[in-house]
């Protein structure tokens, strides 16, 4: 996505979605977007918003999505073991908010 300058300039708010497995850690992003701030000082009006993402998995054997916790990658439904992520490994900019 590429907005050009005139649409940069009202440029109000940024979403973020990161996933817990995606080794981002939020303090640290927000710590660089205010490190960002020092040098373009132009975009310190803007906010950035960060989601923090747990992991979800899709049970290969009955289908059954399931919030994991503690790391343990098992379906809640019938209790098999899944790898298969759906959600938890991304790091998307989920929304960018202009000034009307």
């Amino acid at each position: 996505m590429e907005f050009d300058k005139e649409k940069l300039d009202c440029l109000n708010a940024i979403h973020v979605r990161v996933g817990v497995l995606s080794n981002i850690e939020p303090r640290l992003l927000h710590n660089a977007y205010s490190a960002f701030h020092l040098s373009n000082p132009s975009y310190s009006c803007v906010d950035l918003h960060i989601e923090s993402l747990g992991i979800k998995i899709e049970c290969e054997h009955c289908g059954h999505i399931t919030d994991v916790e503690n790391y343990r990658f098992l379906c809640e439904k019938c209790n098999i073991p899944s790898k298969n992520i759906i959600q938890g490994e991304e790091m998307l900019i989920h929304k960018v908010e202009f000034k009307d």
